[in-house]
Formats: structure tokens, C-alpha cells, sequence
């Protein structure tokens, strides 16, 4: 998931720039961002789940953490990284993220409620939900809203009447959530209005062949897709367009947005409940009905014939996310929700009996029988 390993990148990075020791330990045999996070210098594990089983590979993680010694976990995302928290040893901040507004998601972090000391959420809208479930009943939550790294120099737009409009798409290629297979019907709209533009489509996913079915260049309308790009790619990438457009049903804080408009791209963006409401208003972008599949198409082409406005909410974009969206201003916001005190703690134990998942379905997969079958299977996969 790219936008969770984003916001670790840049708060680990600021963290590590202000000389406090931070660390990524992941239960993954790969991280998209691993070049990046060597530049920042923020030590990476990562963990074969090819070639070791759940338990082995929590082993290696408490082990790594009892070494590193940390005053404060965060569990970033998905079950596997909530479980760590049920191991820390009393006396360390633990902290759960909540990324996305989503009731399944919400539904698996709440087993976990009562091993976190602060659960983290990204927009106001998830904060509302969760502080007001009955399964956090007690559990301190806080809005921290996330950062994007800005760029060095702030870039004036000032797109001429006749050129050709820039469009972005900078992300998962799937239907669920980002609902791409929307986009040959915003192309149709774009291209029977007979306006001048390039579409850049960047990303990877199921749906990338049938889009790039489907999505065909006509004369000064043309369309490319540039597939997986590097992270430190991206800035360049941001500088080269004048509009981002997502048409996502849900969401809980696009990073990928707030690194557009921190760039000056103009958001036409799916008008949502989480997290959108807190970047994007009249000023700096459109926000287009989710029901509203026309809506995508005429939003850009307004602003194809309304180049001074365009101009205007560019700069708009970019002030709004320097203000309160930078990595700087969030790692503010994290250090104060950080306790004032180290945590007074014994020595981290040398073994752990690893229990089975809180919200697994078949607990008895991580019984001590099947872990010995699981084992073998994945030697011979090896």
C-alpha cells in the first residue's frame, strides 16, 4: 500500500534528520521504497514471508526491537503489525494507525484495542468513527493529519491559453477504491469536447491492460502510461502536469494528493467524506460528485477554458498543503502526541511464545502441529 509506506518514509526521514533514532521493520520480503529509505538513512528489515512462517518471522521482529530498544511502536498498517503490540513490554508507547475509512478495517483494528495507548488516525471523518465506536470504549484517538515533503522551489503556473492540459493519475491501478475503470469514460467526455491535453497514467495493478485497452491517443488528446516509477521520480513527474485527478469512493488522506498540490497541481478529486474535505475546497481544486462520472470530464474542461483560475488555485493548492501539510509541520504534530518521558522498562525477554492472530479465523492454523507442516512447506518453497 503505497500511501502507508510513504508516511513512513517521511516521518522516519524527518525524524532521523532531527538525530531521533527511528527504525522500519517489516513482515515483508520487499519494500517498494527500500532506495529511499537508504537515502533518508533509516535502517529497513525486512522479513522473507516466502520463506518464513508468521511466527518465525515475529520472532526476528521482537528480537530486532529488543536490540533497537524503542520508546515508542507504531503499528502501521494491516494485522500482522497490530500483533507487535501485543508483545511490547509494558512501560513503551504503543500506537495504532488507522489509514483508511473503511468498516472492514476498522472492524480488524478493533481486537486490538486494548493494546494500544493512542490509536492515530489520518482525517476527521475516521476520527469521528472510531472515537465513537463502542469497541474503542476508552482508548485515547487522535487526528494527526499526514505530511508531504515540499519542493524546494515553489513553481508559478501560468499555463497559456492554447496548450494543451497536463492531466496525473499517480497510483493503484484498481477498481476497488480507485475506480480506474472510470477513466475511458472521462477520456470519452474529454476527448468529444475536442480540448488539447496528455493524460499521464502512473502506477501499477490489475487493471492497467484493460486500460491500456481501452485508452487510446487521438490527435493533440494523447494518453501514456509510464507504469511503476521510482519514488525520487516523482517530484519531476508532479512538475510536468497542471491537474491531478482521482476518482476514488473512498479514501482516508491520499498522500498522492497532498504531494500534487503541494507541487501546484489542481485537484479534481471524488468529493468524500474522509480526508478530502480538509485539503480541497473551492479555492484550490473541484470536487465532483462520486455519483457524478460526467462531473470528472467537465471539472477539466473548465479548466481548460478558465486558464486564469486554473493559475489561482494552483498557487491556492500549494499554500494550503506548505501550511499544514508539510513532513516538518506533521513530525510536529507526532512528537507532541509523543510522552514527555522515556519509559523505565526491564530487559526485553530473548524468546516470546508467539500466540495465534487475534482476529484469525482459524486459530488453530497457528497451533504448535500446523506450525511444523508450515515450516516444511515453506523449506520445500524454498
Amino acid at each position: 500500500m503505497g500511501g502507508s509506506t510513504t508516511f513512513l518514509c517521511n516521518l522516519a526521514g524527518e525524524l532521523v534528520r532531527r538525530e531521533i533514532p527511528a527504525e522500519v521493520l517489516s513482515f515483508e520480503h520487499a519494500n517498494p521504497l527500500a532506495s529511499d529509505f537508504r537515502r533518508l538513512n533509516i535502517p529497513v528489515l525486512c522479513l522473507d514471508d516466502r520463506r518464513f512462517i508468521f511466527e518465525d518471522r515475529m520472532q526476528a521482529v521482537l528480537r530486532r526491537l529488543g536490540e533497537f530498544k524503542p520508546s515508542v511502536v507504531v503499528a502501521n498498517l494491516g494485522t500482522t503489525s497490530f500483533e507487535v503490540l501485543r508483545y511490547v513490554p509494558a512501560g513503551i508507547f504503543r500506537i495504532g494507525m488507522v489509514h483508511a475509512d473503511d468498516s472492514i478495517v476498522h472492524a480488524i483494528v478493533r481486537h486490538y484495542a486494548g493494546v494500544v495507548d493512542l490509536m492515530v488516525v489520518v482525517s476527521e471523518t475516521i476520527w469521528h468513527k472510531i472515537e465513537n465506536h463502542a469497541g474503542f470504549a476508552g482508548v485515547p484517538v487522535k487526528y494527526l493529519p499526514l505530511g508531504v515533503r515540499m519542493p524546494e522551489n515553489g513553481m508559478v503556473r501560468k499555463p497559456g491559453s492554447g496548450a494543451p492540459l497536463r492531466i496525473l493519475y499517480l497510483g493503484r491501478l484498481a477498481q476497488a477504491q480507485k475506480r480506474v475503470r472510470l477513466f475511458p469514460q472521462i477520456l470519452d467526455r474529454l476527448q468529444s469536447s475536442g480540448i488539447p491535453f496528455h493524460w499521464t497514467i502512473v502506477g501499477e495493478g490489475e487493471e492497467k491492460e484493460f486500460l491500456e485497452q481501452a485508452m487510446k491517443s487521438a490527435p493533440r488528446q494523447t494518453i501514456s502510461f509510464l507504469g511503476k516509477i521510482a519514488y525520487d521520480q516523482v517530484p519531476e513527474t508532479l512538475r510536468a502536469h497542471d491537474i491531478f485527478l482521482l476518482a476514488s469512493d473512498y479514501e482516508g488522506l491520499p498522500l498522492s494528493l497532498l504531494e500534487a498540490m503541494g507541487h501546484g497541481l489542481v485537484p479534481v478529486v471524488s468529493d468524500l467524506a474522509s480526508g478530502i474535505p480538509e485539503v480541497v475546497d473551492a479555492t484550490n481544486g473541484i470536487l465532483v460528485s462520486v455519483n457524478d462520472v460526467e462531473g470528472y470530464g467537465r471539472a477539466i474542461i473548465y479548466l481548460h477554458e478558465h486558464r486564469d483560475e486554473l493559475a489561482a488555485k494552483s498557487a491556492a493548492a500549494r499554500a494550503r498543503v506548505q501550511t499544514e501539510f508539510s513532513v516538518e509541520a506533521m513530525t510536529d504534530r507526532w512528537l507532541a502526541a509523543f510522552p514527555k518521558e522515556p519509559p523505565v522498562i526491564g530487559a526485553w525477554p530473548a524468546n516470546w511464545k508467539i500466540k495465534p492472530v487475534l482476529a484469525a479465523r482459524h486459530p488453530i492454523y497457528f497451533s504448535p502441529p500446523m506450525r511444523v507442516i508450515r515450516r516444511l512447506a515453506a523449506r520445500f518453497r524454498r
